[in-house]
């Protein structure tokens, strides 16, 4: 009998179907980039990957999430010509998204 390997044992055996528009990005599609958030960041992400399961039945996870926040700012310009301080460029960033909504 043929001795089984880590490619045995962890292959998947069933094919699973993902939303194209909730799949993360392939490796060859994303760079893998380090970001540190605070508890509260890390809490509130969490609780609406959360709220997004309950609501839809669909898993997030935290980075899915990010990027689609990340890929909402990119669409929304902002001028950033009179700010004269990073405080005033957040909430310029911060106004851009709630006029949206």
């Amino acid at each position: 009998m043929p001795k089984l390997g880590k490619k045995d044992l962890f292959t998947p055996t069933l094919e699973r179907t993902v939303s194209s528009t909730l799949r993360p990005a392939s490796v060859g599609e994303a760079e893998k980039v380090m970001v540190m958030l605070t508890p509260r960041q890390v809490h509130e992400l969490d609780k609406v990957c959360l709220q997004i399961r309950q609501t839809t039945g669909i898993k997030v996870k935290r980075s899915m999430l990010i990027r689609a926040l990340i890929d909402g700012f990119l669409e929304a310009p902002v001028n950033y010509k009179d700010a004269g301080s990073f405080t005033e460029i957040i909430q310029k960033i911060m106004r851009s998204f709630t006029r949206r909504g």
